[in-house]
């Protein structure tokens, strides 16, 4: 029965109101001169569920939130009829913004979670299909208009996945997910027994590992089946007993969403908690909060699993990848806070991941993001910008991770722009690494500031570069410019689990799939970078490595102004053929070029009095500009003709004998002369076969080929600077000009 006090809140509200009666027809209210209003929204309902009705296009509000009459809309599930006046809201479609949580400090908790600190859930309904409703409808009604924009004000919990102990019995598995299709519902299986074993095993290591204890099913193992408005439905399938089945629904946002308020987001698996699925999708917000539960391989770093809020076209995928452009994130974020027994989950808490990303092939995608608060669970990195690819799994069954299946194409993100709004701190977020780039076509990072990580940034050329490269993309993968903004890092620290320190220029990729001819060897890419960067101030903490490291990369890199303290070597530039330079105004330690020919120094930092000598041992060097180059041999291990672009050669087994693109190798001609060859791409050692610029003449088994790596530094030298400039060479040539 209708509420009389509500409906007596409307007359006060709006007192003009009279009630007719169509004829023959249901009850109705005329608005004249203002709005129906509603205490809430269940007054309203209860109201239509009487028969009420209004004219087409006439205005009424429920709880403060308006509506409009269109017969025959079905937009809003239990409103038929009724669609949202003006932007639409969560609210509009039942959502309600009744998230409660507390920001923990360390003893806040008792017994096993005292040092515990970050954001805890306390209670709040489940808003996931106030969201998706809202958008579906912006999406529709108008893609390129002021309708396709949707707004949300307030604290809201949005939670995209079920989970529910199985007993071996049951086989229909209901869910309330709001769903266009099947294909929007996922399944996985969570099996707890294993998970207990293996982790008083103390052995979790590798992702087959990983993916016994949590397996996402291939859509083949189950059926879904929709309600017909959409609104929930059922999973057909029929686990083991004692295990979990989590039902989960992406939360793809597809509109452009203003927010004030907290996000809550509590997902897990497969899922990025808030996905901009869409071209022109954006998220303008306050601050969202991150609940990510899942246990595998490599819980830091699994792509695009984890990932609080971003965008991706998909990291491994079956299927073609279509291009997403224009997607918008603001917002600053925080991971929740790991608690031992939360009632969320009794095995798994908050994980740690990567905070947000666009992965695929994302077109101008915008972040503007930083961090909120403190947290006990860390995060990799604030930002990844990385590839996608597309392969043949067995089966049709998708991995978590990337695999050793074949390639068939890749998407790269393109035209990036990340603009850094707070400090990327460990202390407070667990940040291993600011941020990084795999494989991009063209971005520009802002300036930012790192306190402790162990790498303010890398930027690297992808696991397969641009080999397989959709073609729309083929050529502008990593060669298409990078600007950087001003890095300052302080408290740079070592990192037990990486061979890297510290700034990381990553110019060769390792195939997964692919392996040189007659080995079991996989494929190493060079990639081609163009970055410019405003420069670097970093102070590392003692005992890093390194400040930056400059990897066989081809194309140039410009590190701008620099100012590098602390690490063993402030700069290592390590083999391929690129050019770098910097302008270095201070740096303690030392400057270590080896087996590369294209360096530039300037700056201050090299005046005064030149110390030169032959070089000692690299380990005796610890002070100065030391550049190493080498010269290594093989022979011929068979006859090759004139014209060839390969040349078949003994295995190198030095692990330190690479061939990199642009090496040259001497060859004796039949008459004793030395004619030389390029290497066009990069040979590992062990490599039997190595890609040449076309042979000038026959070459006969055995014949010796030498491959010079030499190394070659310029410095350009202020003019009258106290100090001295050390020296030392082995096997290289460094130049000193004037300014």
């Amino acid at each position: 029965m209708l509420n009389r006090r509500h409906v007596l809140t409307a007359a006060v509200a709006a007192p003009f109101l009279r009630p007719t009666r169509a004829a023959g027809g249901p009850l109705t209210h005329a608005a004249a001169g203002g709005d129906l209003a509603f205490a809430d929204r269940a007054a309203a309902l209860g109201w239509l569920a009487e028969g009420g009705r209004l004219r087409a296009g006439a205005r009424f509000v429920a709880g403060g939130f308006a509506y409009r009459w269109q017969p025959g809309a079905r937009w809003i599930p239990d409103m038929a009829d009724v669609v949202p006046d003006a932007l639409p809201a969560p609210e509009h479609f039942g959502a309600r913004p009744d998230l409660r949580w507390r920001l923990l400090s360390e003893g806040d908790l008792d017994g096993a979670n005292t040092g515990v600190y970050g954001p805890l859930r306390l209670g709040g309904s489940n808003a996931i299909n106030g969201f998706l409703l809202a958008d579906r409808y912006a999406r529709a009604t108008g893609t390129h208009s002021s309708t396709s924009q949707c707004r949300a004000e307030g604290d809201y919990l949005v939670r995209s996945y079920s989970r529910r102990k199985t007993d071996g019995r049951q086989d229909s598995w209901r869910f309330d997910f709001h769903a266009e299709r099947p294909e929007d519902i996922r399944v996985a299986i969570y099996r707890a027994d294993v998970f207990e074993a293996l982790r008083e095993a103390g052995d979790l290591r590798g992702s087959e590992l990983a993916e016994l204890v949590h397996d996402e099913l291939p859509a083949s193992d189950y059926e879904v089946r929709l309600a017909p408005d959409g609104m929930g439905g059922a999973v057909l399938h029929r686990p083991e007993a004692g295990q979990y089945i989590d039902i989960c629904r992406q939360f793809d946002l597809t509109a452009r969403w203003s927010h004030s308020g907290v996000l809550w987001s509590d997902f897990q698996t497969f899922q990025i908690g808030l996905n901009l699925a869409a071209t022109d999708a954006a998220w303008e917000g306050d601050r969202i909060i991150g609940r990510y539960s899942y246990y595998g391989s490599k819980p830091a770093n699994r792509g695009q699993n984890g990932v609080v809020a971003g965008a991706s076209t998909g990291y491994y995928t079956a299927g073609p990848q279509p291009r997403r452009r224009n997607v918008r994130l603001r917002a600053l974020l925080c991971r929740a806070a790991s608690v031992r027994g939360d009632e969320n989950d009794r095995y798994v808490d908050s994980d740690p991941s990567i905070l947000t990303a666009a992965v695929g092939w994302i077109d101008s995608p915008v972040f503007e993001v930083g961090t909120f608060g403190r947290t006990n669970t860390p995060s990799n990195m604030l930002f990844l910008a990385h590839w996608g690819g597309r392969y043949r799994p067995p089966g049709r069954r998708e991995f978590l991770d990337k695999t050793s299946y074949p390639l068939i194409e890749t998407w790269h993100p393109e035209k990036v722009t990340l603009e850094i709004r707070s400090p990327i701190d460990r202390a407070t977020h667990g940040f291993v690494k600011g941020w990084e780039l795999a494989a991009v076509a063209g971005a520009r990072i802002s300036r930012a500031e790192h306190i402790g990580v162990s790498h303010p940034y890398w930027i690297g050329v992808g696991d397969v570069s641009d080999a397989y490269a959709t073609p729309a993309q083929r050529g502008r993968v990593n060669s298409t410019p990078i600007t950087v903004g001003h890095q300052t890092a302080i408290d740079i620290a070592p990192d037990p689990g990486s061979e890297y320190y510290g700034v990381l220029y990553k110019g060769t990729g390792t195939s997964k799939f692919e392996t040189y001819p007659g080995t079991a060897i996989a494929v190493q890419r060079h990639g081609t970078l163009d970055v410019t960067c405003e420069g670097h101030s970093i102070e590392a903490v003692p005992g890093t490595l390194e400040a930056i490291r400059l990897r066989q990369f081809r194309g140039s890199v410009d590190l701008g102004e620099c100012w590098l303290s602390g690490a063993r070597k402030a700069l290592y530039a390590l083999g391929g053929d690129g050019h770098w330079q910097g302008r270095i105004h201070a740096y303690d330690g030392m400057i270590h070029v080896q087996h590369h020919v294209h360096g530039r120094l300037e700056g201050p930092a090299f005046g005064g009095p030149v110390a030169r000598q032959a070089g000692p041992p690299l380990r005796d060097a610890t002070q100065g500009v030391y550049a190493e180059g080498q010269i290594f041999a093989t022979t011929t291990r068979g006859p090759v003709r004139t014209g060839a672009v390969t040349l078949p050669i003994d295995p190198l087994t030095d692990p330190w004998h690479d061939i990199n693109a642009g090496d040259r190798l001497d060859i004796a001609a039949p008459d004793g002369t030395l004619t030389s060859v390029y290497a066009t791409g990069l040979y590992v050692n062990g490599a039997e076969l190595v890609g040449i610029s076309p042979l000038p003449h026959d070459v006969a088994p055995g014949t010796v080929v030498s491959i010079d790596q030499s190394a070659a530094l310029a410095i350009v030298r202020p003019p009258g600077r106290d100090g001295k400039l050390r020296l030392n060479t082995t096997r290289a040539v460094i130049t000193l000009s004037p300014p």
